[in-house]
C-alpha cells in the first residue's frame, strides 16, 4: 500500500492531499540534504530549509557507556570475582563476539535495510510523517543510526547528577527532549545520524546500538540481556533466542520476558522478526518453522549488585567499597564516587588472600559459631602484612547482609574489625593490649624496661597524671585493680609478661598523657567513633578509654615490626578503567613515625608476654618465627584480645559481647584449644590458627634485634605511694579490672585442636 493510499484510508481525500505534498515537500529536502552541495538546489524555501536544517549540531558526542564495576580477590595466581556495582546491568561486547543470529535478528527488527540505504532513510519517514498527521504515534521511521542517535541522548540525561531541584529539573528536562513525539526531535536525531554515519562504519554503529539499547529494567546491551534472561553468553544464542531478546528492544516495558503476562506478545514480536529474516534470506524456511514454533523460555539469572556475593570476603568488600566512597581519589565527593563506581566500569584488584581469608574464616566460625548459646559473643580477626599495609584477611562470625536481618547471630551489616566510616564498626576497649603504647611513651620519656616500679593495686588522685602539660582534673580518684592481685615491686619487663595494672599506671604517670595519646595516634591507633581522636585520661594507660577498631590496632603493632615505618592499611592493588587504564588510589604512605631503636625496644619487651609465665605464652607456635605481642581483656572480661606479630605479618584478634555483657570467662565454647574451652581463651585458639597459615605462606625472622642500652637498663627505681596497696584475699571469680586471664596449662607444640 503506497503512502498516498494509507493516508486517503486515515482521513480522506483531503488531508491525504496535504498529507502527500507535507511528505513530499520534507523528504524532498532531506534527500537533497544528503547530496548538497553536490546537486544544485533551486527555489529559495528549499535553499532555507537546507540551511536551517544544516545550522543543527551534526557532530555527536558520545560519553562512554555505563558499565558495572567488579571488586576481585587473589587466591593463588587466579583473580576471583567477589561483587559488581551497577547502575545499568551492561557488559560491552566486541564485534567479533556478537553473533551473526544477533545481527540478523536486529536489522530485521528495527531496520533491515540499514546497508543499503543512508542515515536516513525517506521511505519510513514518509510513513512516518503520515501516520503522525493523523494524529498517530510516530512509528517506524528511524534508522539504526538514528535510534543509536536516540539512546546517547537518553544515557546523558540518565548521567547528569540530581543531588538537588535544579538537577533534578535539568535532568527531567534533558530527557523529554530526548524522547519527546515531535518533529523537531527527529530533525535532530536525522541531522546528528549524518554526522554520525560520517565518522563511524555501518558495523560499528550496530555494534554500539547493540551495546547502548535497553532490554528492560536495569538490563542494558545484547551481552548483559542474554546472561539475564537465557543465562549464557550473546554468542551462544539460538536463532529463536537471538530474535526473543532483540524483539524487546522495540518496547521493553512491554516485551520483557521476565513477566509471565508479557510472554504471549513477545512470541508474536518475535515470530515477526523471524519472518523478516525468513523473507530476506537471513534464515531458512525449516528455520522459521522451527525457532516459530517453539515456546518462549527463559532460564532467568538476575545479576547481583554489591558485596552480598563474595561470601567469606563480604566485610572485607564493603570495606572496599567504603573505602573508594569515602577516598578522593574516586571522586569530588560521595556522590560522585558511588557515581563513578556504579558506572565507570572499574575492575578492582584487592589485597586479599582469598585462600587465607578462607581458612581464617573457617577458624573463626569453628571457635565462635554463629549461634553459640548462652550469650552473644562476637569474633573478628584480620591480618596486615607488615612494611606494606596490605589486608591479606579479614573475617568475623557473621555472614555479611547489606541491610542487616532479623536473624541477628547469623548476620551483620557491621563490620566489627573497622571503624564507624569504613564498616559502621563502633570498635571495642581493646583493654590491655593499649598497654603496648604505654610502654613505648615510658621508653620514649627516657626510662628503661628493666627499672622498677609500683606495681601494686591503689587508688590514685587524678591530679597525679599529666595531660597537656597540665594536672588532669576530670573525674574521681582511680581505683586500680590488678586481675591476679599481684603486689609489690616489678621491673617494666615483668609487668609487661604478666600484664600487670599496676605497673602500667605508675608508667602513666611519669609521662604526659597526651603525649601518650599522640604516640598511639601516629602508630595509626584511632578511636573508632571519636572522629579519630583518642580519649585523654588516666585510664588510657591500661586501654580503659577509646573504643578501637581491630585494624587500627593491627596498623599500631604493625608499625613496631616495621621498625617506626607506619604503613597505613590499604584493601586495593589496584583498579584500572573500562579501557584497562590504571586510576590512582589511595596508597599505604608509609613513613617514618617513631624513631627505629625506640620500635626496636617495644617490639623486645612484647616479646616477653609470649615467653614463661606470660599471658600470650600459650601462642608460640614453636615454628622458630620471632613473635611479639600483647593480650587484652576489659572489665569482667567483656572483650577479649590477642594481638601477634612476626616481621612479615600482624594479627589483631577480638572476641566479646555483641550485645549484652556475659562474663566470657564463665561462658563456654563448644570447642576448645590448648589455651581452653571458655570464650575467654578463644582469642587464643583463633590466633594461633590464623598465625599459623601466615607464618607458613609468609614466614618471618627466627630473632629480633637487641635494643640499645638505654633503653634496657638505666635509671632508678620509680615506687609512687600514692596509696597503701589495697589488702585484699585473691579472687575466687574475676574481678572487674582492665587486666588479662593468664594461660592455666603449659604451651606443648603442636597442641592445637584445629578446625575442622
Amino acid at each position: 500500500m503506497s503512502v498516498t493510499q494509507a493516508a486517503l484510508r486515515a482521513g480522506g481525500k483531503l488531508s491525504a492531499l496535504l498529507a502527500f505534498f507535507a511528505v513530499a515537500a520534507i523528504a524532498g529536502t532531506l534527500i537533497a540534504c544528503l547530496v548538497t552541495p553536490a546537486v544544485a538546489i533551486a527555489g529559495s524555501a528549499t535553499k532555507q530549509q537546507i540551511t536551517t536544517f544544516q545550522s543543527l549540531p551534526g557532530n555527536l558526542d558520545i560519553t562512554p557507556l555505563d558499565q558495572k564495576a567488579r571488586i576481585y580477590a587473589k587466591s593463588g595466581k587466579k583473580q576471583v570475582l567477589l561483587a559488581s556495582f551497577f547502575s545499568q546491568n551492561r557488559d560491552i561486547v566486541k564485534w567479533e563476539d556478537v553473533p551473526q543470529t544477533v545481527k540478523n535478528a536486529t536489522l530485521a527488527a528495527e531496520d533491515v535495510r540499514f546497508y543499503q540505504h543512508g542515515p536516513i532513510d525517506p521511505n519510513g519517514i514518509a510513513r512516518a510523517l503520515v501516520s503522525n498527521l493523523q494524529d498517530k504515534e510516530i512509528q517506524g521511521a528511524s534508522t539504526i543510526s538514528q535510534q543509536y542517535v536516540k539512546n546517547v541522548c537518553v544515557q546523558q540525561a540518565e548521567a547528569i547528577p540530581v543531588s538537588n531541584d535544579t538537577e533534578k529539573t535539568a535532568a527531567k528536562a534533558a530527557y523529554t527532549k530526548c524522547i519527546d513525539k515531535s518533529y523537531n526531535r527527529k530533525i535532530r536525531e536525522m541531522r546528528l545520524a549524518i554526522g554520525l554515519e560520517k565518522k563511524y562504519s555501518k558495523n560499528e554503529i550496530l555494534l554500539g546500538y547493540l551495546n547502548i539499547a535497553g532490554f528492560g529494567g536495569r538490563t542494558y546491551g545484547i551481552e548483559a540481556a542474554s546472561q539475564y534472561y537465557y543465562d549464557k553468553s550473546a554468542k551462544d544464542l539460538t536463532i529463536g533466542q537471538a530474535a526473543t531478546l532483540i524483539s524487546i528492544v522495540n518496547n521493553p516495558e512491554v516485551f520483557r520476558l521476565d513477566r509471565k503476562e508479557n510472554l504471549a506478545g513477545a512470541e508474536g514480536r518475535r515470530n515477526y522478526v523471524l519472518r523478516v529474516e525468513r523473507d530476506h534470506g537471513m534464515i531458512t524456511q525449516a528455520e522459521y518453522q522451527k525457532y516459530s514454533t517453539e515456546k518462549v523460555e527463559t532460564k532467568l539469572t538476575p545479576p547481583s549488585t554489591g558485596c552480598q556475593t563474595a561470601g567469606s570476603a563480604g566485610f572485607f568488600c564493603r570495606y572496599v567499597e567504603n573505602t573508594i566512597l569515602t577516598s578522593k581519589q574516586f571522586g569530588k565527593d560521595p556522590a560522585e564516587r558511588l557515581a563513578n563506581l556504579n558506572t565507570k566500569g572499574w575492575k578492582i584488584y584487592t589485597t586479599l588472600d582469598l585462600s587465607l581469608q578462607n581458612q581464617a574464616q573457617k577458624a573463626v566460625n569453628y571457635y565462635v559459631p554463629q549461634t553459640p548459646g548462652g550469650a552473644d559473643v562476637g569474633a573478628a580477626s584480620v591480618s596486615l602484612q607488615v612494611g606494606t599495609g596490605r589486608v591479606l584477611t579479614m573475617v568475623q562470625n557473621k555472614v555479611f547482609k547489606p541491610n542487616g536481618a532479623k536473624n541477628r547471630t547469623k548476620y551483620s551489616a557491621v563490620n566489627y574489625n573497622v571503624n564507624e566510616q569504613l564498616g559502621a564498626g563502633a570498635g571495642f576497649q581493646p583493654g590491655s593490649t593499649f598497654k603496648a603504647f604505654t610502654m613505648i611513651g615510658w621508653l620514649k620519656s627516657g626510662h628503661s624496661m628493666n627499672q622498677t616500679v609500683n606495681g601494686n593495686a591503689r587508688t590514685i588522685p587524678n591530679s597525679n597524671f599529666t595531660a597537656c602539660e597540665a594536672p588532669y582534673s576530670g573525674g574521681a580518684a582511680w581505683e586500680l585493680h590488678n586481675d591476679d592481685n599481684e603486689k609489690g615491686n616489678y621491673t617494666v619487663q615483668a609487668g609487661t609478661a604478666r600484664s600487670i595494672n599496676g605497673v602500667f599506671a605508675s608508667l602513666a604517670q611519669e609521662q604526659d598523657l597526651c603525649d601518650l595519646r599522640d604516640i598511639a595516634q601516629s602508630m595509626g591507633v584511632t578511636d573508632a567513633l571519636r572522629g579519630q581522636q583518642l580519649q585523654v585520661k588516666p585510664t588510657m594507660a591500661i586501654g580503659v578509654a577509646s573504643s578501637i577498631a581491630p585494624l587500627n590496632m593491627a596498623t599500631g603493632y604493625s608499625t613496631i615490626a616495621n621498625q617506626g615505618v607506619r604503613c597505613t592499611a590499604i584493601g586495593i592493588d589496584k583498579v584500572v578503567d573500562g579501557d584497562g587504564k590504571s586510576i590512582p588510589i589511595p596508597g599505604a604512605n608509609c613513613k617514618r613515625v617513631q624513631d627505629k631503636q625506640l620500635m626496636i625496644a617495644a617490639g623486645y619487651d612484647l616479646h616477653n608476654p609470649t615467653v614463661g609465665g606470660g599471658t600470650m605464652a600459650i601462642d608460640q607456635l614453636y615454628d622458630g618465627k620471632y613473635v611479639f605481642g600483647k593480650t587484652g581483656t576489659t572489665d569482667d572480661a567483656k572483650d577479649t584480645w590477642t594481638m601477634g606479630s612476626t616481621t612479615k605479618v600482624t594479627t589483631a584478634v577480638w572476641v566479646g559481647n555483641v550485645t549484652g555483657r556475659a562474663n566470657l570467662r564463665l561462658v563456654y565454647a563448644p570447642h576448645g584449644c590448648n589455651a581452653g574451652s571458655q570464650f575467654a581463651v578463644m582469642r587464643h585458639c583463633i590466633f594461633q590458627a590464623v598465625q599459623r597459615t601466615m607464618n607458613n605462606k609468609y614466614g618471618g625472622a627466627s630473632s629480633w634485634p637487641y635494643p640499645q642500652a638505654q633503653y634496657v637498663s638505666g635509671g632508678k627505681a620509680i615506687t609512687h605511694a600514692d596509696a597503701e596497696p589495697k589488702q585484699t584475699e585473691k579472687p575466687k571469680s574475676p574481678k572487674k579490672d582492665g587486666g588479662d586471664t593468664k594461660p592455666t596449662t603449659k604451651p606443648t607444640p603442636d597442641a592445637t585442636t584445629k578446625p575442622q
